[in-house]
């Protein structure tokens, strides 16, 4: 009788040991620039195992862990640094864990840094600014010109990529190519600093020419002019302008125009790609910085396609690091205002649902890290109710929403 009890209740132990498991899955945007330190110490958390367990351990024995990377598209979730590995009771697995520890250690490390592009496929992106060097620029102290400096200098020093090249051209009475096409932004920085003409003219189409002439026989994915000037064309006319704006996007040339100070707004909307001028008083540097740099985030389809992997687990744990600004084409948290209040939330869900586009997410918990303060507290705010929105309409549980660490006992 002794036996068959101690054997129904091994078999009891055993039984909850597999019933208590969960499965795991990390997922890393790329397009966030972590920050590391913290990163890793959420990794150890996750990651971390000990078998004395003076401390509890997040993962048990028995538990799936896998580790994708978010790249360009949906299809480019990456799993190759580890996928499926379960923790088993020996040595040899508790080993096999350290070293992928070690390996997302590295992971993190290269997407912060310069080598992003070496670990994901990035589209490359060739950028010109061209910058209005007339008198005006320099009215008032100069400071529409430092206005325009201080923006170009900011995105310069924001690229986190090595396949990101940019060019400087200035315009008044002529053009002039400051600087080719580089990604030293020793150069780049020291090419601004040098600009020291001012001419009395302000010759647009010239400017245009001198830029587009720069890009049209790149290879970049992405072919951008961001034109930056405070006011209208001298002594030709805005239709000169206006038609060497459209050769250049003919050639496949995006024109972004940034309005300083006494700009003619609805002449440099005519010149713009997207027929709309960014005001220099509001830019959004983050949102600049993700358009020339050609970064997508497309959280929405990867959440969905990683759905695909989920195997038979009673538990399933999302560990997200990411802004969790969504960013592709059809979906682009960065100028979309489909996430202002609650109205405009659920019609949006409810479009992904229409869609297909909301993958089933049932006994799933999700920690997100790595919120973005560049976007402000308003727009974090949005992000929120967004997301804790979308999770519950997929059937999970927002359990911790931090910018810099997680909270795994929640």
């Amino acid at each position: 009788m002794k036996k068959i009890l101690v054997t129904l209740l091994g078999l009891s132990i055993f039984a909850t040991s597999i019933f208590a498991a969960k499965e795991v899955f990390i997922l890393v945007d790329s397009s966030t620039k972590l920050n590391t330190k913290n990163t890793q110490k959420s990794i150890s958390k996750i990651l971390g195992f000990n078998k004395k367990k003076k401390k509890k351990n997040f993962l048990e024995y028995g538990d799936s862990v896998s580790l994708f990377v978010m790249g360009a598209s949906a299809e480019d979730l990456q799993t190759k640094y580890f996928d499926d590995f379960e923790l088993e009771q020996s040595k040899k697995s508790r080993k096999n864990l350290k070293k992928r520890k070690k390996a997302t250690y590295k992971l993190i490390k290269k997407l912060s840094g310069k080598n992003i592009a070496k670990v994901i496929k990035i589209p490359s992106s060739d950028v010109v600014f061209c910058m209005d060097n007339s008198g005006s620029m320099y009215g008032n102290n100069g400071s529409n010109y430092e206005i325009a400096q201080d923006i170009a200098q900011n995105l310069v020093n924001s690229i986190r990529t090595n396949n990101t090249k940019v060019a400087l051209v200035t315009f008044g009475k002529s053009s002039k190519t400051v600087q080719r096409l580089t990604s030293s932004k020793k150069k780049l920085n020291k090419a601004f600093k040098s600009i020291v003409n001012k001419d009395e003219n302000t010759n647009v189409t010239a400017g245009i020419n001198t830029s587009c002439n720069i890009l049209k026989n790149s290879n970049a994915d992405i072919k951008k002019i961001i034109l930056l000037s405070d006011g209208a064309p001298y002594p030709k006319a805005p239709s000169s302008s206006i038609s060497a704006a459209s050769q250049c996007k003919k050639a496949g040339v995006e024109i972004v125009t940034v309005a300083l100070p006494g700009a003619k707004i609805k002449y440099l909307d005519k010149l713009s790609s997207k027929n709309y001028t960014i005001n220099a008083s509001n830019i959004d540097l983050n949102v600049m910085m993700h358009s020339l740099q050609g970064l997508p985030s497309p959280i929405i389809e990867s959440l969905y396609y990683m759905a695909d992997s989920f195997h038979d687990y009673d538990e399933r744990v999302i560990v997200m690091f990411s802004s969790m600004m969504q960013k592709t084409e059809q979906y682009n948290f960065y100028t979309q205002r489909s996430l202002r209040n609650k109205k405009t939330i659920d019609k949006f869900i409810n479009s992904l649902k229409v869609d297909k586009q909301l993958p089933n997410l049932k006994n799933t918990k999700v920690y997100v890290q790595g919120l973005s303060k560049s976007v402000g507290p308003e727009k974090n705010s949005e992000l929120e109710a967004f997301w804790k929105a979308y999770f519950q309409a997929c059937g999970a549980e927002v359990k911790s929403w931090q910018p810099n660490g997680i909270n795994l006992k929640k």
